[in-house]
């Protein structure tokens, strides 16, 4: 592998810099240290026709600009935590309400528009950086380290790695958004999840507790299905999504075959397939219903809806408020070590 690194831009007096990864073949990926983004992943086709999978910008004013959390890692808090509160150790903590009285990735000092420390290790690129104590309303000094490598068969492998002074919640993941043909629609990628149940959600998107099977229903991926053949059905949980926005759990990692993916993405057309895999225990699908765009993208135009989907292993959302839910407390002096794992192939 060969990295390189330039300059992208600087934030304040901070600079910010694009990480090439670049392959034997041609294949690349291309990272930055802000927000520990995933900007882009140069593909090969079923006929080794490269082309970039991955929604994102050209400059650096792009992502600052960005509403969509495209390609950042998201956190302290992935996804949702109702009424942006939660109660720990006997306290009540209050985050930021930036969706409506909710708090979402984190809240609007989410780590996603943080410029971190970074370092080429490798086959791949560490960045870090310490969350202070009440950033978002969140306890703890949190010390995060995110890494990405990129393997000689194709595999973009993300490692997070943090540790807290004080109890916490800690939930992060890839907001990456997949086009396998490089550009348009993805409603005629296929998806499969091996997941036979999924987190209902009321119309803020917020899980009402209840776990329910997808069994002959609009969310059953346990066989590859293309994604735009239900996705406009008159389902009250699709209408309040504008599509897909739900999280479907996986095995419990102690139990789960870890030869086997979680999820499975392909483009016919194309033959590129990605294939997620995780210690975490759920993935949560984003088919971008909701996606704009203020700034043109890569394409030269603003994103619109449909044109990728998010494949985002995280905890559950809004875990800190449902105690069936697993856990995501990170205790003081513990070590939150999770990983996920992109698998990139065409045929």
């Amino acid at each position: 592998m060969e990295i390189t690194q330039e300059v992208f831009g600087t934030i304040g007096q901070k600079p910010v810099y694009i990480f090439k990864i670049i392959h034997s073949s041609g294949a690349t990926i291309r990272i930055t240290n802000y927000g520990a983004t995933w900007v882009s992943a140069i593909m090969p086709d079923k006929n080794g026709v490269l082309a970039d999978v991955l929604l994102g910008y050209n400059n650096l004013a792009g992502y600052v600009s960005d509403t969509s959390y495209m390609g950042s890692t998201v956190g302290r808090f992935a996804n949702r935590i109702a009424n942006a509160r939660f109660t720990l150790n006997g306290r009540s903590y209050a985050l930021d309400k930036n969706d409506g009285e909710n708090c979402n990735h984190g809240g609007f000092s989410g780590i996603h528009k943080q410029v971190f420390e970074s370092e080429i290790s490798g086959d791949g690129v560490i960045f870090s950086m310490t969350s202070p104590d009440g950033e978002g309303g969140f306890p703890g000094n949190v010390i995060l380290k995110v890494s990405y490598t990129f393997t000689d068969d194709l595999k973009v492998k993300i490692h997070y790695w943090a540790t807290t002074d004080q109890d916490t919640y800690l939930n992060l993941t890839n907001h990456a958004y997949f086009n396998l043909a490089g550009s348009g629609s993805m409603l005629q990628h296929q998806l499969q999840i091996p997941s036979t149940m999924m987190l209902e959600t009321n119309e803020q998107f917020i899980p009402t507790g209840k776990i329910i099977p997808v069994q002959d229903t609009v969310f059953d991926f346990t066989e590859a299905r293309i994604l735009g053949t239900r996705i406009h059905e008159k389902n009250q949980q699709l209408i309040w999504n504008k599509g897909y926005n739900h999280c479907y759990p996986v095995h419990n990692s102690s139990e789960r075959d870890p030869s086997m993916p979680v999820a499975t993405l392909s483009d016919p057309l194309s033959g590129r397939r990605v294939q997620l895999f995780t210690t975490l225990p759920s993935v949560l699908i984003y088919s971008a219903g909701f996606l704009s765009s203020q700034l043109p993208g890569k394409s030269g135009t603003c994103y619109q809806p449909f044109e990728g989907i998010c494949l985002e292993a995280q905890y559950y959302p809004d875990a800190p408020n449902h105690a069936h839910f697993p856990s995501c407390l990170l205790r003081k002096n513990e070590v939150y070590d999770h990983s996920i794992e992109y698998h990139f192939s065409a045929e």
